[in-house]
């Protein structure tokens, strides 16, 4: 496994114990309702876990083949042509997740440099909860740069099944 398949694979599972974190946030919640308190921004932390979840499993979802495709219009493509909509496609995604990893990068950069704090009881910078964002899509950037390779060399980039080489 190359060591970007290792960092998608680590963005999927850092996703998924965001995913786990909610669950836990949650719980909690509902335990100390229970006993008649709270926790304290339990639902900041939730949300923050949820874009965090949202944004980490991009790349993931990627590498495996589970973002919306439509396989179906390309099927009745001749080879040649599903090879040069398929270079079309990567080369487009790759400009808008650059164009998205740029600006999800100025603007946590901004957060950072404005001392930004969340407006909650616990006052967390807001760069923290921010950062996963920018992991997220660059990673996803890079993701559809290493696909768009894959596809110009006419190797398979993801590794879900039903994916078709276009040779």
């Amino acid at each position: 496994m190359s060591p970007l398949h290792r960092l998608y694979q680590a963005s999927g599972l850092l996703s998924a114990a965001s995913l786990v974190a909610i669950c836990g946030l949650i719980l909690a919640q509902v335990i100390a309702r229970n006993l008649g308190t709270t926790v304290r921004d339990a639902d900041e932390f939730a949300a923050w876990a949820m874009a965090a979840s949202g944004f980490l499993g991009l790349p993931y979802a990627l590498h495996h083949g589970a973002h919306i495709r439509v396989g179906v219009a390309m099927r009745f493509l001749p080879v040649g042509a599903r090879h040069a909509v398929e270079v079309l496609a990567s080369a487009i995604a790759l400009a808008l997740s650059g164009y998205l990893a740029w600006w999800v990068t100025v603007f946590v950069l901004e957060s950072w440099r404005f001392n930004e704090v969340s407006q909650g009881l616990v006052p967390v910078p807001m760069w923290i909860p921010q950062a996963p964002m920018v992991i997220g899509s660059v990673l996803l950037a890079v993701g559809f740069a290493e696909r768009l390779v894959c596809v110009l060399r006419g190797r398979r980039f993801e590794i879900g099944e039903g994916e078709e080489n276009y040779e």
